[in-house]
């Protein structure tokens, strides 16, 4: 666990990025249920007033909850996109470095050490 540690402590900045996206994301995807009650308790429930009255003022009301409900999916989308990206680059770079670090430490060791840990 120190090992990989070691690695990430060079990407924590993408790694604390990727974090507050994930909030960001819980945070609006648990507004869509509230913006879908409210609408449900505003218009679902009180539906036959709407129908008897002639003016059309509650499709604003309608629309506004509406384009609520698409802002809040749009950002968390968006934040979730974004922490997918942040979290695979810094799993590829970290992946990377190990990677890197391996074969620097194989292509250090004598012939006859690399043979001898070969063989078994």
């Amino acid at each position: 666990m120190k090992l990989l540690l070691s690695y990430l402590k060079k990407y924590n900045k993408l790694v604390l990025l990727a974090l507050l996206l994930a909030a960001v994301n819980q945070c609006f995807s648990l507004m869509d249920p509230l913006i879908a009650g409210k609408m449900m308790d505003r218009f679902g429930v009180n539906i036959l007033n709407y129908r008897t009255n002639k003016d059309l003022s509650w499709l604003h009301d309608i629309s506004y909850y509406l384009l609520a409900a698409v802002g809040v999916a749009m950002v968390s989308r968006l934040a979730k996109n974004f922490q997918d990206y942040c979290v695979n680059v810094v799993v590829q770079r970290v992946g990377a470095d190990m990677y890197t670090d391996g074969i620097r430490h194989s292509l250090e060791l004598p012939y006859h050490v690399f043979e001898d840990q070969r063989s078994g």
